[in-house]
C-alpha cells in the first residue's frame, strides 16, 4: 500500500494549533489560579468579618448586667429614691410602712405570680439574714467595690459561700410587710458604699464597677 504523506501546509498548521492551544491552556490556568486567589481573599476577608462580628456580639453580650428577674411579667412597682427627680417621680420612689413614708433605697420589682430571683452579676453570696419588714435577703458580694442584695425572697438555694454566675438562681419572689398582696422584691446595688438607680446601674459597663 502506498504510504501517504502529510501535505507540506499542515505541519506549521499542527504548530500553531499546538502553540495557541498551550497558550491558551495556561492563559486558562493563570485565571484559574487568580480567581482561585481571589476567592480565597474574598473568603478570608469575609471570615475576618464574621470573626470581628461575633467577637463583638460576644463582648457586648458578656458585658451586659442581668436584671434580678426573668420573668416577662414583672414590673416596677416603686423606684430608686433620687433627689433630682421630679416631684411626681420622687412620690413613685416613696414606700409606705405604718404610715410613714421612707424614700426606697433600691428598685421594688412585682408580679401577681412568683418568679425566680437570678444574681445580675458573677460574685459570692456573703450573707443570708432575715430582715423585719422585707423578709430574707441575700448578699452577693461582686469584688471589693460592688455589692447587691436581693431581699424578700424564699426558696433560696445558694449557702453563704456559694459562688455564684449572673443568671444564678439565689431564690424566689416572697410577700413582706410592704407588700403583703404581690410577690415582689427590693433590688440594692451599692458601689463603693453608695447605693445606685437599679435602672442606671443596668446601664452601666463592668469594666466600669472594678
Amino acid at each position: 500500500m502506498r504510504k501517504k504523506k502529510l501535505r507540506k501546509f499542515v505541519l506549521p498548521s499542527l504548530f500553531v494549533a499546538g502553540t495557541l492551544s498551550i497558550f491558551f491552556g495556561a492563559a486558562a490556568l493563570n485565571n484559574a489560579l487568580l480567581s482561585e486567589e481571589m476567592n480565597y481573599d474574598y473568603s478570608k476577608s469575609l471570615m475576618k468579618n464574621v470573626t470581628e462580628a461575633t467577637l463583638s456580639e460576644q463582648k457586648e453580650t458578656t458585658d451586659v448586667i442581668t436584671k434580678p428577674y426573668v420573668a416577662d411579667d414583672v414590673e416596677v412597682l416603686v423606684s430608686y429614691y433620687d433627689k433630682d427627680l421630679s416631684d411626681e417621680e420622687k412620690e413613685k420612689s416613696l414606700i409606705v410602712y405604718e404610715n410613714t413614708y421612707m424614700p426606697s433605697s433600691g428598685s421594688f420589682y412585682g408580679s401577681n405570680n412568683v418568679f425566680d430571683v437570678v444574681a445580675v452579676m458573677d460574685g459570692k453570696v456573703t450573707d443570708i439574714k432575715e430582715d423585719n419588714i422585707l423578709g430574707t435577703y441575700v448578699e452577693v458580694t461582686h469584688n471589693t467595690n460592688l455589692i447587691s442584695y436581693y431581699y424578700s425572697l424564699k426558696d433560696v438555694p445558694v449557702n453563704v459561700g456559694t459562688m455564684v454566675k449572673a443568671g444564678t438562681i439565689i431564690g424566689r419572689s416572697n410577700t413582706n410587710k410592704i407588700f403583703e398582696d404581690k410577690n415582689n422584691i427590693l433590688f440594692e446595688v451599692y458601689y463603693q458604699g453608695k447605693s445606685i438607680n437599679p435602672e442606671k446601674f443596668y446601664a452601666m459597663q463592668k469594666t466600669d464597677l472594678q
